[in-house]
């Protein structure tokens, strides 16, 4: 009896351990594909932290118990399409098309369905929940540069709505919801809605609204491109 309990102990936890090391690290990210200086420290805090697999990387979304400590933010945007046609567009824009402009750039993508990476020149077959970007944001025409991870925590067939969650352990944190909306002429509408708090009261206040309002308007005119032709 003895024996075959301390057998049952060792393969509980030799397959806990083969489980932690068939995870993927966040030290395995192949850095000359990833050229943005700041995404790659962003990695490294997020590592030195104590996140040693992309697995334990946590969302920390608005908590609308807590919601008087949030700052709001919303922009929107019309594009001349149907809302149907915009959505399965919105699902199907490759990250590095869709984050591709003079201020915001695309990192990589990690999945934590398939626990794998993918770089910018990689093929990534649309949107779905559990994918983390990593993003580049160029501000004040590149004197300044900072990095940013979101979570997709739902992707909303009915209602239109793409949600994004700001990783826990950094300098932000809160959800940005991104939501098409039909409007009379038979266009549509990106309704782009963050609710977000920053360690830093001056940077929540003074900058982040500036800076946002200028990346979201430049991602929405990304995607009209992609989708209208332009």
């Amino acid at each position: 009896m003895k024996t075959t309990l301390t057998l049952l102990c060792l393969i509980f936890f030799g397959l806990i351990s083969l489980n932690s090391f068939a995870q993927l690290q966040l030290n395995s990210v192949d850095f000359d594909r990833v050229p943005q200086r700041k995404v790659q420290n962003l990695l490294k805090q997020q590592f030195e932290g104590g996140v040693n697999f992309f697995m334990d990387l946590r969302p920390s979304c608005y908590n609308v118990n807590d919601s008087i400590k949030y700052s709001h933010q919303k922009s929107s945007h019309i594009i001349k399409e149907t809302i149907l046609k915009v959505w399965a567009k919105l699902k199907s824009i490759r990250p590095k098309d869709e984050y591709n402009g003079k201020m915001v750039s695309f990192g990589f993508l990690y999945s934590k369905r398939m626990d794998k990476i993918f770089y910018n020149n990689d093929d990534i077959k649309g949107i779905e929940e559990g994918e983390v970007l990593y993003l580049n944001l160029k501000l004040l025409g590149g004197i300044k540069n900072i990095a940013v991870a979101l979570e997709v925590t739902k992707v909303d067939e009915d209602n239109k709505i793409i949600q994004f969650c700001y990783l826990d352990n950094g300098m932000t944190e809160g959800t940005q919801q991104v939501r098409l909306i039909e409007d009379k002429e038979g266009n549509t509408v990106i309704s782009q809605e963050s609710r977000y708090r920053n360690k830093s009261k001056f940077r929540e206040k003074r900058l982040y609204p500036i800076f946002h309002r200028q990346a979201v308007n430049e991602l929405h005119v990304n995607i009209q491109k992609f989708i209208e032709g332009l």
